[in-house]
């Protein structure tokens, strides 16, 4: 279960199982502890690999939206992996990036937090606060 961070899985008291993302609150339930565990793969969009089954975008870029796009693909979300999240650029217009995060990430009450004082602090310490004037959340 080391590609599933920050997931708890326990038995309850009628004998099934549940899968238990903390920073979310995520759950998934199995009549077995696989069944709970590959339910709580496919909430987050992990494989059984354990990589996220999310496209990268960076190919769609080029210039410094593919940097920024590969930055979020590589460092960004190698520290959201902590939580079983990624980034991903959606677009980049007039020093505005636009970043749909995922995984465990997606629908997390902090993840507005983490994009804000997280994510647009690395954005901005990598390129410069001229080149990410804002970061807007993508759903």
């Amino acid at each position: 279960m080391n590609d599933l961070n920050s997931v708890v899985i326990s038995q309850k008291a009628d004998g099934s199982w549940q899968a238990l993302h903390v920073p979310s609150g995520k759950t998934t339930h199995g009549l077995t502890k696989d069944e709970a565990e590959e339910a709580m793969r496919a909430s987050i969009g992990i494989n059984n690999d354990g990589q996220f089954e999310e496209p990268l975008t960076s190919s769609q870029y080029e210039g410094l939206a593919q940097e920024i796009a590969e930055y979020l693909e590589g460092p960004v979300s190698d520290m959201l992996k902590l939580h079983s999240g990624y980034a991903r650029l959606e677009a980049y217009e007039e020093s505005i990036a636009h970043i749909r995060l995922g995984g465990g990430c997606k629908g997390c009450p902090s993840s507005s937090l983490t994009l804000l004082n997280g994510v647009q602090q690395m954005l901005r310490e990598k390129f410069g606060e001229e080149a990410i004037i804002d970061v807007i959340p993508v759903m």
